[in-house]
């Protein structure tokens, strides 16, 4: 095994042992509270794991040889299904270690937006009910969980965070502080429409759900005005046909005058933007007024296109799943 797996499991001798036993050690999952359902527990509007993405950052997407990933892709997928518009978090191995405890989870976010959590406060209870550790994680540095997507992270309550430290054969479940759940401004979406409001978005909607569902990729611009601090807007829509996730990673735009003028050319980045199988997203970019030939443009007199997008990444890692995104 690779270290990251050989500290996750210990003296596991094989990637099949644990394979083997993994179903021993899932746990119960608990949710951070977003659906505002009261138990979210007891919800059954639920998805299934294979329909989320499994996104491998840092030492998942670089230290894992094939078959370590391939472990990881087999555990998701055991998975049980978790809430609609809930964030859940999932055991699915826990490890006494020579500094603490050792959790394994699978964060997983059946949101339609990205989540980005704050601080994320944490307890280790045992079958009664007892807490006998409390220990409150800083996630920024996570980052992002994309919309629809299933991220492995690892949570160590060091030996000094527990109250009590109970007898070693005592199984130990992890669960989210109800406080959270009543102060749930930790978490955030993370700009989803980049700057529309919730009624531009569902005007834009509106538009894109009366045009049939195609088995391709089709980005192209909805709409282009001013913006409010200078410059153009231009609304974009990426939808995606196939039967399996995509990610974008950037797109280019051209901002012509009806007359056949070129008023801007530019290259926006887009940190592989992932679009659901059969579903579409719709991002406003700002084009700053120092990136235009002619800042006096009027918007009502311009055509903005998509000559092209490049880097366009469809994600085949896991046969019966929605992808790997590394």
């Amino acid at each position: 095994m690779s270290w990251l797996l050989e500290n996750w499991f210990g003296s596991k001798e094989s990637l099949a042992q644990v394979r083997e036993e993994i179903h021993e050690y899932m746990g119960n999952e608990t949710y951070l509270g977003l659906s505002g359902i009261e138990s979210p527990e007891q919800s059954a509007n639920r998805v299934a794991s294979k329909e989320l993405f499994l996104t491998l950052h840092g030492p998942w997407g670089s230290k894992l040889d094939e078959m370590e990933a391939e472990l990881l892709t087999y555990i998701y997928e055991q998975l049980p299904p978790v809430v609609r518009d809930e964030v859940g978090i999932i055991p699915f191995y826990a490890n006494p270690l020579e500094d603490g405890y050792l959790v394994l989870t699978f964060i997983r976010n059946a949101t339609d937006h990205d989540i980005l959590i704050n601080k994320l406060p944490l307890t280790l209870v045992t079958p009664d009910g007892d807490i006998v550790a409390r220990k409150t994680f800083d996630m920024l540095s996570f980052g992002e969980i994309g919309d629809f997507s299933s991220r492995p992270c690892e949570f160590l309550f060091h030996w000094n965070d527990f109250l009590k430290v109970p007898d070693p054969d005592v199984e130990l479940r992890i669960v989210c502080e109800p406080s959270a759940r009543k102060r749930p401004t930790g978490l955030r979406p993370a700009n989803r429409a980049d700057g529309l409001t919730e009624q531009e978005l569902a005007q834009y909607n509106k538009l894109v759900h009366q045009e049939p569902v195609t088995d391709n990729v089709i980005v192209k611009v909805l709409d282009i005005k001013a913006a409010e601090a200078g410059g153009l807007r231009v609304v974009v829509l990426f939808r995606n046909g196939f039967d399996q996730g995509i990610s974008f990673t950037e797109v280019p735009l051209v901002v012509k005058h009806k007359n056949g003028a070129e008023v801007a050319r530019v290259r926006f980045g887009l940190r592989n933007m992932r679009v659901s199988a059969k579903g579409h997203k719709i991002w406003s970019f700002h084009i700053p007024e120092k990136s235009l030939k002619d800042p006096n443009v009027d918007p009502a007199e311009c055509i903005a296109v998509v000559p092209e997008v490049k880097s366009i990444a469809r994600d085949v890692f896991a046969k019966g799943s929605k992808g790997l995104i590394q």
